[in-house]
């Protein structure tokens, strides 16, 4: 398999001098969602992790592995992908999780956040924000349910302790700001080549059905715009976006393998597409405790136009920041009491 990737990196690059104006389009595309709606999404909590992370502050505040798993499964649902797979790595670097249990959780700690749900799925896509809630619910309760075992079979034992102390605030700004940066021109060019595969295979698709399927495989955004506009009930489209949702595609997966360079792509996408299908089939039947009126879709270009809102960027900071301060003083107290 590794002999045929050098070759598949020629035949992109055939496609991609054959058909200029698809590839062109989807670059935009992707530089238009990643400049538009990640990079700014992302990069104050990304800033914020490494911060916490070179001052010490998330492995003096969880000293147990229970813990430590329990903050990141709370900060990736809270801030979404990949922040679950950039906590999961500094945890296995530390001892604190083995490669094996950190590639079976990452399916699950890292996931949307619910910004997206919220304002691309249920406001922009569903145009009723009380479909948030039947999507919310089916979204968070599979993954908990799913990750509580896996939780408890986590040992107890206190992680390592720090063999020295933490660089000085300014320093470590600096460099989480550089670092971070770094992070963020990886993640756009792993959107850009998403999309620009995307362009240049789908222009050559006419059945909606194919065409949805292979957005949604690719790239989650221009997949949930795909699935929003299928002739099928309200239901059902609900269910596939909250699958979509959880399944991420194979951009998400490339964003998760730059932040976790262990990461094994095949076993992954394999959960990812298990964990996407049992939130939709969760989603579809809890589905009528949740009644809905609206069924009026936005345009796939208005959509992919402003794929996170203002009020959704600043929910995802909020919050993130205010997990951030928490395990600050949770920190900060531990030491007191040193």
């Amino acid at each position: 398999m590794k002999r045929l990737l050098p070759f598949v990196a020629l035949l992109f690059l055939f496609l991609i001098l054959l058909f200029p104006a698809q590839s062109l389009a989807g670059a935009k595309e992707g530089l238009s969602l990643w400049w538009g709606s990640v990079f700014p999404a992302l990069l104050p909590s990304f800033i914020c992790l490494k911060l916490s992370e070179k001052l010490g502050l998330l492995r003096d505040a969880f000293p147990r592995p229970r813990g430590r798993i329990a903050a990141v499964m709370g900060f990736s649902l809270l801030s979404g992908a990949p922040n679950g797979a950039k906590l999961t790595q500094l945890f296995v670097r530390d001892g604190t999780l083995s490669d094996g249990a950190a590639q079976r959780l990452l399916p699950l700690v890292n996931s949307t956040g619910p910004a997206f749900l919220l304002t691309i799925i249920a406001s922009d896509l569903l145009k009723n924000k009380a479909l948030f809630r039947p999507v919310a619910l089916a979204f968070y309760g599979t993954i908990l349910c799913l990750a509580l075992p896996h939780l408890a079979r986590i040992p107890q034992q206190e992680g390592k302790k720090r063999s020295s102390l933490p660089c000085p605030f300014w320093e470590a700004l600096a460099a989480a700001i550089e670092e971070s940066m770094l992070d963020m021109l990886r993640i756009g060019g792993c959107i850009l080549f998403a999309c620009t595969l995307l362009s240049l295979i789908r222009h050559r698709l006419h059945d909606p059905l194919a065409s949805a399927a292979l957005a949604g495989f690719m790239e989650v955004c221009a997949g949930s715009a795909a699935i929003a506009v299928l002739p099928l009930p309200l239901r059902l489209r609900t269910a596939l976006l909250a699958g979509e949702a959880a399944f991420g595609g194979a951009s998400v997966m490339l964003q998760t393998l730059c932040c976790y360079p262990g990461l094994r792509p095949l076993p992954y996408l394999l959960r990812k597409l298990l964990l996407g299908a049992a939130v939709g089939a969760c989603c579809y039947l809890v589905f009528p405790l949740f009644p809905a009126v609206s069924s009026v879709f936005a345009a796939r270009g208005e959509v992919l136009s402003r794929a996170l809102s203002l009020s959704a960027l600043l929910l995802s900071s909020a919050l993130s920041a205010l997990f951030l301060f928490l395990l600050s003083l949770m920190a900060c107290g531990r030491r007191d009491e040193a």
